[in-house]
């Protein structure tokens, strides 16, 4: 890439609103208004400085002396860590990486080329800071007064968790933002510890085990790319190392080694289990002292004897956070526990879950010397109901690239608000809350249940919506038409041929409500006296499960799945046993004929499920046919489909934490093809010499989320728009303005 293609200021044009090339440092930023807010109007160049502020209550701003405020205290932000940590990493990165092994220096140099034909590289230059950030802290800091002073600084949040030493455990997290490829760093730490290990054995800073730890099944299941491939051709394996090319070929035989030690564990491995049979102890299943009966678990030892039986005690082990939001030591309040609010993220469920997995790496740091204890997510929050101040960051966070750099980057869809609507009724605000302005006329949770136990003849009725929301999910049902018909915003890719349909998805608040809108979209069955079983049509032929004669769909376009079936085992639903019986068993005849020496007939009915909404959008596979999933929390979290154009959330938000997280399950993108612009903002389309010297610039094209129902700062579509996001009618997403950084300590 030219010179000039660093330097080239990129235009503003509506129906483009990316700035920056995705495998370079962030070069422009949106500039701010005097109260904060982003201006799509403006654009400056540099990187906006981060600032540690998340506002509690979406799309709300208190007025204008809190807008000073922030400025005000700007100039202080400089001194936080991770803006301290992005000046040292980024002077070390120009200085070629001193002071780095040779075994690092030498993936550093093949990760990131100096110089490189191609503008494809082979990290996003967000995964690039991340990977580059823990190097630095490892092997380089402490040969500085500022990266001392930066040790210092991460010590000190790391002991803010608790007084007590064996709760100050040595994590480092780090902020990117939901399709920005956090396993990618994951492999490329790993292997950067595990190479270095095989060539300096007795070199205290790289670890001999690694334990990948996950939230659920479902991101368990999904990090098993991170586990060598050694039944197929390099050329062909089916692990990140390979796939990201990330592995020299002077180390591709030192790779085979690497499963050995390697496990990846769900959290809920770290509880104990009852002991049973000769097992148990002479007191165990008595009455005690206080009345109740004992019963007698493994200890931790047990425990980890389970989970990592090929562990040496003693040895050095680094373990790997995935969504590690998800891991804190809850802070007990005193006197009568608050009751949340709807829409708060933190229950005292996930506070106890939080305990089990925090719990487990105290317990290993007794056993184990941990190298360190990396924490990876897109919002490393104390959350409400943690005990912690509510949407503070992790003190231990070293580098963020949050969803605003992802936007201007390009490395995620951009979500913006559409309206089409001729009722008058769904004006922004509506669309924006829209649970607020329905929640109270939607079903409650456990009628039909109740008419159940009490032996009431029970048949499905019509669905029991309130008119507004009908006409929200008419509307974005409009847009998906139109969508899938091949209509594009200005700047966005042309739909191909014979590729996989694209998706809407419903979260909705509890399951009652979640059932009614999957009945409003797909159809149902139900009995009528006079006439027998009845087939009501789902109101969108689209989404509908049944053909007009209303015959059953071959293939149902709309599923319905409800998190607990997914994830806890002996809990499926059974309407999606009924609509995907077909499929379920087509699945089961594949696994046969591509694991014969595996007992299919054992499959569980939970592991057969996730590999259906697993595989939504992906050829060839069982969810390659889904166009519509209404689920209540289900896609929260590891649910990576890139095939999501259209969201409606259908809950309570209490945070614009919960919004990003909502949101993110639409933000992946499908496409990664590197597109040249020239000084007009114009995509150059030509291969000739002459069209290649009018680039000056790389980026990706612009990919658009559709977003209903989710307060969401967010770039924004105007009433009578031409198409495009961006331009003056836009919802605001908070930033600051970046003042230069001050001199360090050296």
């Amino acid at each position: 890439m030219s010179a000039a293609a660093d330097e080239a200021a990129p235009a503003r044009l509506p129906d483009n609103p990316i700035l920056n090339n995705p495998y370079l440092a962030p070069a422009w930023h949106y500039a701010t208004d005097q109260l904060g807010n982003l201006d799509y109007g403006r654009v400056e160049a540099g990187r906006r400085l981060f600032v540690p502020e998340v506002q509690a209550m979406p799309g709300k701003h208190t007025g204008q002396k809190e807008a000073f405020a922030f400025n005000e205290a700007a100039a202080s932000y400089g001194t936080h860590l991770i803006n301290l940590v992005r000046r040292e990493v980024g002077q070390w990165r120009t200085a070629g990486y001193p002071e780095a092994t040779r075994v690092t220096r030498e993936l550093l140099a093949y990760w990131f080329p100096d110089q490189e034909d191609s503008p494809v590289k082979k990290l996003f230059f967000a995964q690039r800071e991340a990977v580059e950030a823990a190097i630095w802290l490892n092997e380089v800091a402490g040969r500085s007064n500022a990266g001392t002073h930066i040790l210092n600084e991460l010590r000190t949040g790391q002991q803010s968790v608790s007084a007590h030493a064996t709760d100050q455990l040595p994590r480092i997290a780090f902020k990117m933002a939901t399709g920005t490829g956090k396993t990618v760093v994951m492999a490329a730490l790993i292997l950067y510890h595990f190479l270095n290990r095989q060539q300096y054995r007795q070199d205290v800073r790289f670890a001999d085990y690694f334990l990948l730890v996950a939230p659920g099944v479902t991101i368990r299941d999904r990090l098993g790319v991170l586990r060598a491939d050694t039944t197929a051709d390099r050329h062909y394996a089916q692990d990140y190392y390979h796939q990201r090319k990330l592995v020299p070929v002077q180390y591709e035989d030192v790779l085979e080694g690497l499963n050995a030690r390697l496990v990846i564990a769900n959290y809920h491995q770290f509880e104990f289990r009852t002991l049973q049979g000769n097992k148990r102890g002479a007191f165990d299943g008595k009455i005690g002292a206080d009345g109740r009966k004992q019963e007698e678990y493994k200890d931790y030892a047990q425990v980890f004897k389970r989970l990592l039986s090929g562990f040496r005690p003693g040895s050095r082990l680094l373990v790997l956070n995935d969504e590690a939001h998800h891991c804190y030591l809850p802070q007990a309040a005193p006197g009568k526990k608050k009751k949340l609010a709807d829409g708060d993220e933190t229950s005292p469920d996930e506070n106890a879950r939080a305990a089990v997995w925090f719990s487990g790496l105290r317990e290993l740091a007794q056993r184990y010397q941990l190298t360190a204890v990396y924490d990876l997510s897109a919002t490393p929050y104390y959350l409400q109901g943690s005990g912690y101040k509510a949407y503070t960051l992790f003190p231990w966070l070293v580098t963020d690239f949050g969803l605003v750099e992802a936007i201007e980057s390009g490395l995620v869809k951009i979500p913006y608000l559409p309206e089409k609507d001729d009722t008058q009724q769904l004006d922004m605000p509506v669309l924006r809350n829209l649970y607020e302005h329905v929640r109270e006329h939607l079903p409650k949770m456990g009628k039909a249940t109740e008419r159940k136990e009490k032996g009431t003849a029970f048949s499905e009725k019509k669905p029991d919506l309130p008119q507004l929301l009908t006409a929200a999910l008419d509307q974005l049902a409009a847009h998906y038409e139109d969508y899938d018909l091949g209509v594009r915003e200005r700047g966005e890719r042309r739909p191909e041929l014979l590729s996989t349909p694209p998706v809407l998805i419903v979260v909705c608040n509890n399951t009652s409500v979640s059932k009614e809108v999957y009945k409003h979209l797909a159809g149902y069955e139900y009995h009528d006296p006079k006439h027998g079983q009845q087939v009501a049509l789902g109101h969108h032929d689209i989404f509908s499960n049944y053909w007009p004669d209303k015959s059953p769909k071959h293939r149902p376009p709309t599923l319905l799945i409800d998190s607990d079936a997914l994830e806890n085992s002996g809990q499926v639903d059974e309407e999606f046993r009924r609509v995907f019986k077909d499929e379920i068993e087509q699945f089961r005849q594949e696994y046969r004929r591509l694991y014969p020496a595996r007992p299919a007939d054992d499959l569980t009915d939970v592991a057969l499920l996730r590999e259906v909404v697993n595989t939504v959008g992906r050829p060839g596979k069982l969810g390659a046919h889904v166009r519509c999933v209404v689920s209540v929390s289900m896609l929260t979290e590891g649910w990576d489909a890139n095939t999501v154009t259209h969201i409606m959330g259908l809950r309570a938000f209490g945070s614009q934490l919960l919004c990003e997280q909502v949101a993110g399950r639409a933000l992946r993108r499908r496409h990664y093809e590197l597109v040249g612009y020239d000084r007009q903002g114009e995509p150059v389309t030509g291969t000739t010499k002459a069209d290649k010297g009018r680039i000056v610039s790389y980026k990706f094209p612009p990919e658009y989320a559709r977003i209903i129902g989710i307060p969401f700062q967010a770039f924004q579509r105007g009433k009578g728009g031409s198409g495009g996001a961006g331009g003056a009618d836009v919802t605001p997403i908070r930033a600051l303005p970046a003042p230069p950084l001050p001199p360090l300590p050296r």
